[in-house]
């Protein structure tokens, strides 16, 4: 199960303090994504726009992205 959309990995993941590896194209679009979106305007705001899109795209597709869930949430994800 994803953790909370408020957790602060997903908060590290779209500033770039969290850096994680795939290879899947789609989280690499969402990713850079993200972090163009946060650019143009750094507030909280759109951290917690993109927080709550960058979850919902993981809860969608979860069981494609097991690597990418554990590299984020660390020991807070269970599968």
């Amino acid at each position: 199960m994803v953790p909370s959309v408020t957790h602060p990995a997903l908060r590290e993941l779209i500033v770039g303090s969290k850096e994680i590896t795939t290879t899947k194209f789609g989280f690499n679009l969402l990713l850079t994504n993200n972090r163009i979106q946060y650019k143009k305007n750094p507030s909280e705001a759109t951290v917690k726009q993109l927080a709550e899109q960058t979850h919902e795209f993981l809860t969608r597709y979860e069981s494609l992205y097991q690597s990418e869930l554990k590299q984020i949430f660390s020991g807070d994800y269970r599968a």
